[in-house]
């Protein structure tokens, strides 16, 4: 009896030591859990709300700021070389780009929906920023739980496509001289991070530790929305936006006022920058690829349960055959 009470004892022991384990993964990976990235969308997404707005009105001079988001990165984001593994830095990137279009776009988002319901009166086409391409250059790695910040800011537009930029910054090394719409978060945690105009003029060449350019554009229902309309309607241009009857968008540009010589100026030089994602120069990359050649072959990635299973038994030798 008394070995039996042993064992039991053993068991539950186990049992519960597994259960403080799962409950600490589950706790220190919250972040990677199903469903939390579109908690994480939704929580960008109330921006556009009226009662969450700052309460400093978005005017032409926040255009290019950019909008500072805090992270980290789990355990659940770490490759072999116990760095965060670069198909997470996207996941990450749609919530910082979230939080900036809803942010200094809420006003043009609010015209073209007809409201800032889930279900609006006017009952139009929903409005929503498809994403035509996102690249990304990683210079540093991050490791375990380490804190970052994602510096997004508006990069430049054309007729069709808002370009946005996406700085992977390691946390408290660099600050703004100033939070424009939130002046609250002045001078808050920022004594021991650095301030330059630009990241040159700093020792801290390594506190950029990813950049990344995403191509992005307006879309309500089937019709497209030309970036310069929305940052009309948003008030992120020197003049007011005309009044929208029409349905197609040429004849929303048709008196489109003069902008800014410095605006202007900033838009042409980001757009410069942004080349390597302009239609023309992904053309000619999407123009590589034939099927008119040899291949090497084909693998399977090793997803699903038999997957995992035919990825060990392979290793383990288990099957003669080689399991493509």
């Amino acid at each position: 009896m008394t070995t039996i009470n042993s064992i039991l004892q053993q068991v539950v022991s186990t049992i519960s030591m597994w259960r403080v384990i799962v409950f600490l993964l589950v706790l220190g990976n919250v972040k990677n859990l199903p469903m939390v990235w579109h908690l994480r969308i939704l929580n960008a997404f109330r921006f556009t709300l009226r009662s969450q707005r700052p309460k400093e009105p978005v005017a032409a001079t926040h255009l290019f700021q950019p909008m500072i988001t805090t992270t980290h990165a789990p355990l659940m984001e770490m490759d072999f070389n116990l760095h965060k593994n670069n198909s997470s830095y996207f996941s990450d990137i749609d919530i910082a780009r979230t939080h900036l279009v809803c942010t200094l776009f809420s006003t043009g988002i609010e015209y073209m929906r007809g409201g800032t319901g889930a279900i609006t009166a006017e009952c139009r086409p929903g409005l929503g920023l498809p994403v035509g391409g996102v690249s990304c250059i990683f210079k540093k790695e991050l490791k375990p739980y380490e804190p970052y910040e994602l510096w997004t800011r508006v990069l430049s537009w054309d007729k069709k496509w808002l370009y946005i930029v996406t700085h992977f910054v390691k946390a408290g090394v660099m600050t703004p001289r100033k939070y424009t719409l939130y002046p609250q978060q002045n001078g808050k945690g920022d004594k021991k991070s650095k301030t330059a105009a630009r990241l040159d003029d700093i020792e801290e060449s390594d506190a950029v530790v990813a950049t990344a350019l995403s191509r992005c554009v307006f879309k309500q229902g089937r019709r497209t929305i030309s970036p310069e309309v929305m940052l009309q309607l948003s008030g992120l241009l020197p003049k007011e936006a005309p009044e929208i009857k029409s349905t197609s968008t040429s004849s929303m540009l048709s008196t489109s006022p003069p902008r800014g010589s410095n605006i202007e100026k900033e838009r042409r030089r980001g757009l410069e920058i942004a080349s390597t994602l302009t239609p023309p120069a992904q053309r000619a990359l999407e123009n590589e690829f034939t099927a008119d050649c040899e291949a090497l072959g084909r693998h399977r990635d090793g997803t699903g349960l038999m997957g995992v299973v035919s990825t060990l038994a392979q290793l383990a030798n288990l099957k003669r055959e080689q399991i493509l």
